[in-house]
């Protein structure tokens, strides 16, 4: 059985496998020159690996696998150069990244590189963190239809407000030759009652994630991704709401239009507070991305096939044409808005700003 396992393993890598900068360097370091030259030409023209055409231009400088070529060298040197630049030009940290290199530019010498670095990561945050979802915030937030559970006397008002953090760090790649990324990832939302008495939150939902994307090229499915992911309300006793599960998602594109179909397990736990809440929650949900010029609009659709559904629509755009923060709508209706209030349909209306899309 093992021995089948492991041969059915070598064969879905073998077809997922593809030619990537990680094996080509491998043979640059290894001194193969022209398979090296090879690949890396065949990595630039067929995905515009702006890393491959940097050595390219090297090589072609310095004759390795060829003959000396100037005019290819700087031809790659430049194309490295100014894809580069454009990735640098779009990313909206850009300005806040260079002030970030000024204020370190006047740290005295430190007379040793590995405090150097040390200090340059402390002081410039080089930690490769990206946005995962949406980060919003939504300083008015609506409920006209349905109830909140209640939290002990307090009162609960109709609009409070509403924000997502959501973060991504990328840990590794290509583990398994197939070009996977693998990523840990944290998105918390809160509902804060600030416009009550007692500006308190209602509640905080808390979802650490570890998975893996493999790419996929096909001409509508576009990747795959696999997930183990905890999500809990933080709280003890009767109010305790959290679950287990794993989920696999896959990403096609059908011209303008992005689509994730995601389906979930969860995981039996040695004590199950609630242990309904897939009744309510389904066992997966279709999110439709449609993107147009600088709108962005996004659906999901969520059902268990027995009356408990759930809708939620989001749009964004530039916010007075800034690159890095949009206007943000957000509109719920139906189960599972929240992990407190899984079983309670509810029906929202949000607005405000947001600074990852």
């Amino acid at each position: 059985m093992k021995k089948t396992l492991l041969f059915l393993f070598f064969i879905i890598s073998t077809l997922f496998a593809d030619l990537n900068y990680q094996s080509v360097y491998a043979e640059y370091k290894a001194k193969k020159y022209k398979q090296a030259l090879h690949g890396f030409t065949t990595l630039f023209e067929q995905q515009k690996d702006l890393d491959a055409a940097y050595i390219l231009g090297y090589m072609y400088e310095h004759g390795e696998g060829c003959d000396v070529d100037t005019k290819k060298a700087m031809y790659y040197y430049k194309e490295a150069s100014r894809g580069f630049y454009f990735q640098r030009k779009a990313d909206p940290t850009r300005d806040a990244k260079k002030e970030q290199k000024h204020i370190f530019s006047s740290v005295n010498d430190l007379n040793d590189s590995e405090t150097y670095n040390t200090v340059k990561q402390y002081a410039q945050s080089l930690y490769n963190i990206k946005a995962y979802k949406a980060n919003y915030f939504l300083p008015v937030s609506y409920r006209y239809g349905g109830e909140y559970t209640p939290i002990g006397t307090h009162d609960i008002r109709s609009i409070e407000i509403e924000f997502q953090v959501s973060i991504r760090y990328d840990f590794a790649t290509n583990f398994l030759n197939m070009r996977e990324i693998y990523s840990f990832a944290y998105t918390q939302r809160s509902f804060w009652q600030a416009y009550g008495d007692s500006a308190y939150f209602r509640e905080s939902n808390y979802n650490p994630e570890f998975f893996a994307t493999f790419p996929l090229k096909y001409k509508h499915v576009k990747a795959f991704r696999f997930a183990l992911a905890h999500q809990s309300n933080g709280r003890g006793g009767i109010d305790e709401r959290s679950w287990n599960y794993a989920a696999g998602s896959l990403f096609f594109q059908t011209g303008l239009l992005f689509t994730e179909v995601k389906l979930w397990h969860r995981f039996k736990d040695s004590v199950d507070y609630n242990p309904e809440l897939i009744d309510y929650m389904g066992h997966g949900h279709v999110e439709f991305i449609f993107p147009y010029k600088k709108h962005l609009m996004k659906l999901l659709l969520r059902s268990n096939f027995s009356g408990k559904n759930a809708v939620e629509f989001s749009y964004s755009y530039p916010f007075f044409g800034s690159k890095d923060l949009f206007f943000y709508l957000k509109t719920f209706n139906g189960y599972g808005e929240s992990l407190i209030d899984f079983d309670n349909k509810i029906d929202k209306v949000g607005f405000g700003f947001s600074i990852s899309r």
